[in-house]
């Protein structure tokens, strides 16, 4: 016999989406072997849950559609909120995890928002465990890394140094608020009017320890001018209205936008 476990709490705040792709494969090549078992405390939401996300991949199912089937086979389940909500995603993405994503990213920098709100609130500091369970999250340095595939978007206005490639940028629309749970940013979101007034990136590597404290502010890794701030718990407000939260912002007059 084998085993998989993942460990993970039936509550609205975890993480199973990430857990999707393993426990898919896991279920695929049991069932190729003979039977599987998806268990959990009560069969109810967790087990439930990963169980829908295998029959949406294998079947092409919507969300609706893989809970209907799995309904009509256990009466009783009935995945909490969150987790609906990540099968959700699941099947915006076309029933993969595919981690360049925007919503997948605006869903992993909430979680990593409200793990650094629960860490603080229980130790004051952030941790090592948080720093290598979102460590995806941190994007590379363009000084080291950029390329014509994924060219330079931000230069220091001061001395023109490369802060933040295309890639890294994380868009919204004028007066509204991106959420994860926003299926639209799974398409292709250059077809919508983007805010051009606040600028927000995902976490760079240049900005060092940014687990150490709430909010704080970034300077340029060359001169070490001010260029703009960070907030995990209070967000930044754009000019155009829009909350971002968490928020990696940066001031317009402070960087320069590369065509």
């Amino acid at each position: 016999m084998n085993f998989l476990y993942i460990e993970v709490d039936d509550m609205e705040n975890e993480d199973l989406l990430a857990h999707f792709e393993e426990a898919n494969a896991f279920i695929e090549d049991g069932q190729e072997k003979g039977s599987v078992l998806v268990h959990c405390f009560f069969g109810v939401s967790r087990s439930a849950t990963l169980v829908m996300s295998h029959l949406m991949k294998k079947h092409k199912l919507t969300l609706d559609e893989a809970f209907e089937r799995v309904k009509a086979k256990r009466r009783c389940v009935g995945p909490n909120s969150g987790f609906l909500k990540q099968l959700l995603a699941y099947q915006n993405m076309h029933w993969s995890v595919v981690e360049d994503n925007i919503q997948y990213r605006l869903y992993r920098l909430a979680g990593a928002a409200f793990s650094m709100r629960s860490t603080f609130s229980v130790t004051k500091h952030g941790t090592v465990q948080f720093r290598e369970k979102f460590q995806d999250l941190i994007q590379p340095d363009p000084r080291i890394t950029s390329s014509e595939s994924d060219p330079v978007a931000l230069r220091c206005k001061r001395c023109r140094s490369a802060l933040v490639q295309k890639g890294s940028m994380l868009p919204h629309c004028p007066g509204e608020s991106p959420g994860w749970c926003d299926g639209k940013w799974s398409g292709r979101f250059e077809k919508f009017s983007l805010c051009m007034e606040g600028i927000y990136t995902l976490p760079i590597a240049w900005m060092g320890d940014i687990t150490s404290q709430l909010e704080g502010k970034l300077g340029c890794p060359k001169c070490q001018a001010k260029v703009g701030s960070y907030s995990w718990v209070s967000g930044h407000r754009c000019p155009c209205g829009a909350n971002i939260k968490p928020a990696f912002h940066f001031v317009p007059s402070k960087v320069d936008r590369c065509s």
